[in-house]
């Protein structure tokens, strides 16, 4: 216990140093905060951005990725030079890496997945919309992930799902099983805008999805939704329990965010 609590403190501490030492950076005197940019990405006809915000006691406030207002134009079709995954319907991926800071969480990269005529079941995520993976595992175990159509029977024990998602059948390749919430509106006949998927592989929770329609993020919204969390955790540090799709103006950009952390133990 008190090893780990050491681990956070130095990699608080090392924030001090990055501001020093990393150009990315934006620190808002007013509260205080510091904002740690990762590399742009290209997207549509403007860029894809991570970045997490570090308030002055040194702990996540904010994380997510800032899409700039030209990401969302141009954005490639199901007819040009679409990449194609078994058992699933075309679409466009999008590797970022987080800046060295996002450390004190449990997200080793992100992908933003833009599925422009959506996937199944038909009616319901059928709407062009983009999953943004935090994943919890490396990009090269993302990339050893096989297709499976049946139900997977390699999955996390229940203490580390929340309670009450479902697992869905069958296994996407580099991505993994999906998991969703029954209780999500989309599946009580609403339309979907948003929704909050977990997606596991060879018994570990392997990522956490905002999933997301264009339409919605265009809406320039700003609204809060809860993250349902597990009881026990399977690796240590600041997990969100709440995410936001906004817009800043002042930049120019959409922001999809995860925010209220708190620091998780893991089980030894």
């Amino acid at each position: 216990m008190v090893i780990k609590s050491l681990i956070i403190l130095l990699v608080a501490s090392s924030c001090e140093i990055m501001r020093e030492e990393n150009f990315s950076v934006e620190k808002d005197k007013k509260s205080k905060e510091s904002t740690f940019y990762g590399p742009a990405v290209p997207m549509g006809n403007g860029k894809a951005q991570t970045f997490i915000t570090i308030n002055s006691g040194g702990k996540p406030s904010a994380m997510g990725v800032a899409l700039s207002e030209k990401a969302l134009e141009s954005l490639p079709t199901d007819q040009e030079g679409h990449q194609h995954k078994i058992n699933h319907e075309p679409y466009f991926e999008y590797i970022l890496q987080f800046p060295k800071q996002a450390e004190m969480t449990p997200y080793k990269f992100m992908t933003i997945d833009w599925a422009p005529q959506g996937h199944k079941p038909e009616g319901i995520y059928d709407l062009p919309h983009f999953d943004f993976h935090f994943y919890m595992i490396s990009n090269e175990e993302r990339l050893s992930i096989t297709p499976l159509e049946e139900m997977d029977p390699e999955i996390p024990l229940a203490k580390y799902i929340p309670s009450p998602y479902i697992q869905l059948p069958g296994r996407v390749p580099h991505m993994g099983v999906h998991w969703i919430n029954p209780l999500s509106p989309e599946l009580a006949g609403e339309t979907f805008t948003r929704t909050f998927i977990y997606g596991t592989y060879k018994e570990k929770v392997a990522f956490m999805e905002p999933m997301i329609t264009l339409d919605y993020i265009k809406s320039k919204p700003s609204h809060l939704d809860e993250i349902p969390l597990p009881t026990h955790f399977q690796v240590y540090g600041f997990y969100p329990s709440k995410y936001r799709v906004s817009y800043n103006p002042s930049r120019k950009e959409y922001l999809i965010m995860l925010t209220d952390f708190s620091f998780k133990m893991a089980d030894e």
